[in-house]
């Protein structure tokens, strides 16, 4: 009888009060955008707390404060993985690392992390057999917290990469050295709306663009694989679930006079600053940002989430290529790299195609109001090297220069002090002229110097890079004087901040050293008497 009347009260009750009944009994823990009904962006306290209890119900994930902002906001990273415990399975499951809101005006990408970290440990938890995933929701939470692009010392961090001087982008770095993920994503949003574009009547209307790594110096297989094999995938994942895709662009609109490019070679970003270590290196810009960062957030959120989703899903499905091909490319750079035959290209730009004269790209047009697709003119698609520069065996310069220690040690360099004086056959450089130029349509000085070696003294105590290390491909980049992404090149603000290296008729302090030779190094914490050669 009792039973008879429990079925006789769930035919007569509310199917709503039935669905609320339902729901509570099954809920799930809600981000804080999501309990706002995505009117609210979710800021750092009550992220924080999110994380907190998503980690404490989760086995699979855990949380650790890597930094602090220069506000003193903590920067938290998540590691969850499928195994039984985090990197555990190196040698079958490859790390990924993913990475949101270098630009606090960009928030969509910490909102599809912060859903996407609690679906992966429930209906997505496949995905996790075959990757383990470093989550960092928000790079930036101080310019997070007033939804500016920069940080609280006014420092764009995605450009950053380089002189490594803000504590968000050391705290990065510091997370990726300590892993060295086979995979990285940053995750930005741009901008669709420009007067330029408006006045040829179209906005852009991808909703998610993805970019890989370009600068040469990585490993051609690397950036094949990823162009030719792992982006064609995560579009069509993208494409399938309803969103608009392109490969990522800047320039433009359709015009003879603006060229359009696959952004830009620097390594002064966040995706190419990591894929020069030859990883898998990408960037997911998310469209239709607007000038209130808050507009339309539900509908770019969830364009987030697929393309996150499609990126994991995709690298999950790959990851025994994954693991094959970085794993060459990293043991490549732990060879003597020295001759002819190993060149560091220190210059490239963008150039034509015969073959590709134009790109197809999604916008919206502004007089047909309608979704369309035009081809841009000028495409530029095509990276080639403008100079070049034979790998020395190490580079050489003063204990004294205190300021280029400190960069190369936030870099986790590995240098050397020479224990001895030493007589050694050094190349040296001197400065002629300088004058401006333009890189990728920014200011740039163009250095043109002299080149000669002869037999010095070198001083105990001076400075060794040797480059069999794992930073191989970022050293030359870094110390070369014509370098394009280099200290002299790189500006903090406004400032040149190696500028007193570039003085016309002045010897350049950095020299190198071509030919393997014997003696007792120095290094920090420990001395190695191994010759210089045999390591």
């Amino acid at each position: 009888m009792k039973s008879s009347k429990k079925a006789i009260w769930f035919r007569t009750i509310s199917p709503l009060i039935f669905l609320v009944i339902f729901i509570q009994g099954s809920a799930q823990l809600r981000t804080p955008l999501e309990e706002s009904q995505f009117t609210e962006l979710t800021q750092h306290g009550p992220m924080m707390d999110y994380l907190q209890e998503l980690s404490s119900k989760n086995k699979e994930i855990s949380i650790e404060i890597i930094g602090k902002s220069v506000q003193g906001r903590e920067i938290p990273v998540l590691f969850i993985t499928g195994s039984s415990r985090f990197g555990s399975q190196r040698a079958e499951k490859p790390v990924v690392m993913v990475f949101c809101q270098q630009h606090g005006n960009e928030p969509s990408g910490k909102e599809a992390a912060l859903i996407v970290a609690r679906d992966l440990v429930k209906e997505k938890s496949y995905i996790l057999k075959n990757i383990d995933l470093i989550l960092i929701p928000m790079v930036n939470p101080d310019g997070g917290e007033v939804l500016q692009r920069r940080n609280a010392n006014n420092m764009d961090l995605n450009r950053n990469h380089v002189l490594l001087s803000e504590p968000e982008v050391q705290a990065l770095h510091k997370v990726y050295k300590k892993w060295m993920p086979e995979v990285t994503l940053d995750i930005h949003e741009y901008n669709s709306i420009s007067r330029r574009w408006i006045e040829k009547g179209m906005v852009k209307d991808a909703d998610e663009m993805l970019g890989g790594a370009t600068n040469l110096n990585v490993d051609s297989e690397l950036i094949a694989f990823s162009r030719n094999v792992l982006m064609p995938q995560i579009g069509t994942f993208i494409k399938e679930k309803g969103f608009r895709y392109s490969r990522y662009i800047v320039g433009g609109p359709p015009s003879e006079h603006t060229r359009v490019r696959h952004s830009t070679t620097n390594i002064n970003d966040g995706r190419q600053s990591f894929g020069i270590y030859n990883n898998l290196s990408f960037i997911i810009i998310e469209g239709k940002r607007f000038p209130d960062p808050r507009q339309n957030i539900e509908y770019r959120t969830r364009g987030q989430i697929t393309a996150l989703l499609s990126f994991l899903e995709t690298m999950s499905q790959n990851h025994r290529e994954i693991i094959e091909f970085v794993g060459e490319a990293q043991k490549e750079l732990l060879l003597e790299n020295i001759g002819a035959e190993h060149l560091s290209y220190i210059q490239m730009d963008y150039f034509p195609d015969s073959l590709n004269p134009t790109f197809r790209f999604p916008v919206f047009d502004l007089y047909r109001w309608k979704h369309t697709e035009v081809d841009l003119e000028r495409y530029e698609p095509l990276v080639k090297i403008k100079r070049s520069v034979t790998k020395p065996v190490a580079y050489l310069f003063s204990s004294g220069e205190k300021e280029l220690i400190d960069l190369l040690e936030r870099h986790e360099i590995e240098m050397f002090s020479l224990k001895k004086d030493s007589q050694l056959n050094v190349e040296l450089y001197r400065i002629r002229h300088i004058t401006d130029g333009l890189d990728e349509e920014k200011a740039k000085k163009e250095v043109d110097v002299y080149k000669w070696t002869e037999n010095r003294l070198i001083e105990a105590g001076s400075i060794l890079v040797l480059l069999n290390q794992n930073a191989s491909n970022l050293i030359p980049l870094l110390l070369e004087p014509q370098s394009s992404y280099g200290i002299v090149a790189e500006r903090s603000m406004l400032q040149y901040c190696f500028d007193e290296y570039l003085e016309e008729g002045r010897e350049y302090p950095i020299l190198r050293l071509s030919e393997p030779i014997s003696m007792e190094l120095v290094a920090r914490r420990k001395i190695f008497t191994e010759m210089s050669n045999a390591r």
